[in-house]
């Protein structure tokens, strides 16, 4: 399964980062494939896996002192061939070429 997961808490002002690196520590440590990016992260993994590593970044904001945190996920459960962060990417990669 591939997920884009954004997680940020609200109320906490204008720059996050501090809670975004540490969703990212979390995700790192996880040793599941990921690319960090400008707006979320992308996670490659099962559902277990990556739904365990989620709920450790919501878990930690929420010790960091954030009282709401908004979670945006989108998910691709491909089942007729294996999917990949590097194969989705590869594929696009090769049309534009």
């Amino acid at each position: 399964m591939l997920v884009e997961v954004s997680i940020a808490p609200v109320g906490e002002g204008t720059s996050v980062s501090r809670f975004v690196a540490r969703a990212v520590e979390i995700i790192r440590e996880s040793g599941l494939k990921h690319e960090f990016h400008a707006m979320g992260t992308n996670i490659e993994g099962s559902y277990e896996e990556i739904s365990a590593v989620v709920k450790k970044c919501i878990d930690a904001q929420a010790e960091m002192g954030a009282n709401r945190i908004i979670v945006r996920m989108y998910m691709d459960d491909r089942r007729d061939k294996p999917s990949t962060l590097q194969r989705k990417r590869g594929s696009v990669e090769a049309k534009l070429k």
